[in-house]
């Protein structure tokens, strides 16, 4: 098993209840995995906000990045992920 830590912030830091999480996955889960397990235990409420409707396609908006690197200069989706990896999932930030 790896461990690995998970923030995010507004949106997402309200549905899952804090702007930290840790988790545990298999060794060589990707990034891929990391989304459905947390899809898995918040339900609907997460996908909607992260996923195109009706589908597991990421919201273009969403941004992903693996120990600060943006996950479109990695293996996107299919970023394998290792021991203490911190993920960032950056919902659309508005302001002024």
């Amino acid at each position: 098993m790896i461990n690995v830590k998970v923030r995010t912030i507004l949106t997402l830091k309200k549905i899952v209840g804090s702007g930290e999480i840790r988790l545990s996955l298999p060794e060589r889960s990707t990034l891929e995995h990391l989304v459905t397990t947390l899809v898995n235990r918040w339900g609907d409420e997460l996908a909607s906000q992260i996923f195109e409707p009706g589908t597991t396609k990421l919201r273009p908006y969403i941004r992903l990045m693996v120990n600060g690197r943006d996950i479109a200069f990695l293996d996107r989706m299919e970023t394998v992920l290792q021991d203490g990896d911190e993920i960032l999932i950056l919902p659309p930030v508005s302001g002024g």
